[in-house]
């Protein structure tokens, strides 16, 4: 197994990136690793992974759709890492996959059937992890928390999870689904105040962009609008999607409806890796549709 090749201190990981880190948005590969590497983690891209259908190939075919994910997870199996992925669609995803096809024995074998045509195996005995846990628990607060060089203190901000690290309750393991604390513990360690506001648990509306892009900005707008109203000075997410349609999409609530937000949006690597002393260069800040003017 690939783990036992490293003695160096560090967390290794099988890394699926899944779709969302494409076109300008691949530069958080590289955000990535410079944040994890100041707190002793190491990625290893998955070979040959594909992409993990959104939900949507499940609707045509929930067999492919598993055959698909699990194919995923034997990247990962052959490797004997963890697999992380910081989407938390692809997260959803395939946390359902590995659950149904555990719960599942006829499913699970004939998955391993369709397999078997590209000569692997689907163990089901892999670890899924998301940021939010690999932060909170892997590395855990304490180390985390002596890599801070520059805490945030003073800094208001509003946090959002986002819907499919939460999303149905009994998939992730790691947390209360209706009551998660993990983003609100990694962004007290960074210094930060936590603003509560009445919006947090909404849908941001990512998904239904496509079928419906009025009601999908309406949705963005209210969890926009929640955190505004408290004058908080930025919105942090540890969800990928959730922060490029909460970033981008306020040049459209401006033209549709009128709101200015101007309310700067952070992926939460983005916001560790300021407070372990990482410049706003490093964090590619500049790409941000709305700016991050606030003190960092």
């Amino acid at each position: 197994m690939i783990e036992q090749q490293y003695d160096d201190g560090k967390l290794h990981y099988a890394f699926y990136s899944g779709c969302c880190f494409q076109g300008t948005d691949a530069r958080f590969f590289d955000i990535l690793n410079q944040v994890f590497d100041k707190v002793d983690v190491k990625l290893h891209l998955i070979p040959d992974a594909i992409c993990c259908g959104a939900g949507v190939i499940e609707e045509r075919s929930e067999l492919t759709s598993l055959a698909i994910n699990a194919r995923n997870m034997v990247g990962a199996e052959k490797m004997g890492l963890p697999f992380y992925t910081p989407c938390s669609t692809c997260f959803n995803v395939i946390s359902n996959v590995q659950k149904r096809l555990a719960e599942d024995t006829k499913l699970f074998d004939q998955v391993n059937e369709i397999l078997a045509k590209d000569g692997v195996e689907y163990k089901g005995n892999g670890k899924l992890t998301h940021t939010l846990w690999m932060l909170a628990q892997d590395v855990g607060l304490e180390k985390l928390g002596q890599r801070v060089t520059n805490p945030l203190n003073g800094l208001r901000v509003a946090s959002y999870y986002g819907c499919h690290t939460r999303n149905p309750g009994d998939i992730q393991n790691y947390e209360s689904s209706d009551n998660p604390t993990s983003l609100e513990d990694i962004l007290k360690v960074l210094g930060v105040q936590i603003i509560d506001y009445d919006s947090s648990d909404n849908c941001c509306g990512y998904h239904i962009n496509w079928p419906n892009k009025d009601l999908s900005l309406k949705m963005t707008s209210s969890v926009l609008q929640g955190a505004q109203k408290q004058k908080v000075d930025l919105m942090v997410t540890s969800c990928p999607l959730c922060f490029k349609n909460l970033d981008g999409v306020q040049e459209n609530a401006l033209a549709a409806t009128k709101q200015d937000f101007q309310l700067p949006v952070l992926f939460l690597p983005e916001l560790v890796g300021l407070a372990c002393g990482m410049s706003a260069e490093d964090m590619k800040l500049d790409y941000h549709s709305v700016p991050v003017q606030v003190r960092l």
